[in-house]
């Protein structure tokens, strides 16, 4: 799975470079080598457009191709049952453009509005190649925080049905090792996306004729962080109260089995410690304030070494003069 999420990476990179080649050329030829060195700075340099479209992009088709094993795996795990196979489809659902149209569609008239209202500081053929690669991003964006909703919501399904949900009995741990893979790939992938398209809107060099739409240039954050850490946390939680209901139940089986059938219980039992530490969840209730601790951490020193997010958050709780 590490290979096929770097290698939709690696195709990505490619692609952007061509983008970036092609565009260049095309500015040169009808506007002249200052527009094309003006394209190639704001586009490369200030927007950091190639690391923003390479995480983007290339977490969109790793999950284009490699989302609908995920539906594969849990239903390698788990039982075969409505809830399972109703998940399973909405997991499938989760990784086709067509079904994110509610998502993509809002999504991407947001970002036509807020490129309109930054206004970039290109001009000619220029500035309509960045606004529509501007544009693209939040297309890719709204796809992917469809997809983690989706599987946030295919496991609430299996939530709300966890009683009558239960683990295979000859399931393999590489199936179960393939869902928190998948979950940890397409995580840390999404975060250093909204990072890239964060700290590439900071030193794209917007003109802002209204001072007001600066602090929109949080959007990125605020739309698509909270989703992306829930939607590591939430599977593994869900997966973990579908184990409690399978040990609570071999418990209390086994105060009034025989000695052959407890020592099957047993068994279940062992079964479940070694599930229970494969899940290894996210975060809970016993690690939320480490886990708090470290954000901050991060952004303590993203917020001490870069000038660039120093700077906006400085100009956006006022605490310097505009």
């Amino acid at each position: 799975m590490l290979f096929q999420a770097s290698r939709a990476l690696g195709i990505q990179l490619v692609v952007i470079a061509g983008i970036i080649v092609i565009s260049s050329i095309v500015v040169y030829l009808v506007d002249g080598k200052q527009a094309m060195e003006e394209l190639l700075s704001t586009g490369v340099e200030g927007m950091k457009g190639p690391w923003v479209w390479t995480f983007g992009a290339g977490l969109a088709m790793f999950i284009m191709n490699s989302g609908r094993h995920l539906a594969v795996s849990l239903t390698s795990v788990l039982s075969p049952g409505e809830a399972v196979l109703a998940a399973a489809a909405r997991i499938e659902r989760s990784t086709l453009h067509r079904a994110a149209l509610r998502y993509t569609l809002p999504i991407t008239v947001a970002g036509i509005v807020l490129t309109w209202a930054y206004v970039l500081p290109n001009d000619g053929l220029g500035r309509l190649i960045l606004s529509l690669m501007t544009i693209s991003i939040y297309y890719i964006g709204g796809f992917l925080l469809f997809h983690f909703v989706e599987i946030m919501r295919a496991f609430h399904e299996l939530f709300d049905r966890a009683e009558s949900v239960h683990f295979r009995y000859d399931y393999s741990p590489a199936h179960l090792e393939n869902i928190t893979t998948y979950l940890s790939i397409t995580t840390g992938l999404g975060l250093i996306g909204i990072y890239a398209g964060f700290r590439g809107t900071l030193t794209a060099g917007f003109l802002f004729p209204s001072g007001a739409w600066r602090s929109f240039l949080v959007t990125p954050v605020v739309l698509f962080l909270p989703g992306t850490l829930l939607y590591n946390y939430y599977p593994r939680y869900v997966l973990r109260k579908i184990l409690q209901f399978k040990v609570f139940e071999a418990m209390s089986r086994l105060s009034t089995a025989n000695e052959q059938d407890s020592r099957g219980l047993l068994m279940d039992l062992r079964e479940a410690a070694v599930t229970n530490g494969q899940i290894l969840p996210f975060l809970d209730y016993k690690s939320l304030p480490s886990y708090l601790i470290a954000i901050l951490f991060a952004i303590s020193i993203a917020y001490s070494n870069d000038p660039a997010v120093r700077a906006f958050f400085e100009r956006l709780l006022n605490l310097t003069a505009p």
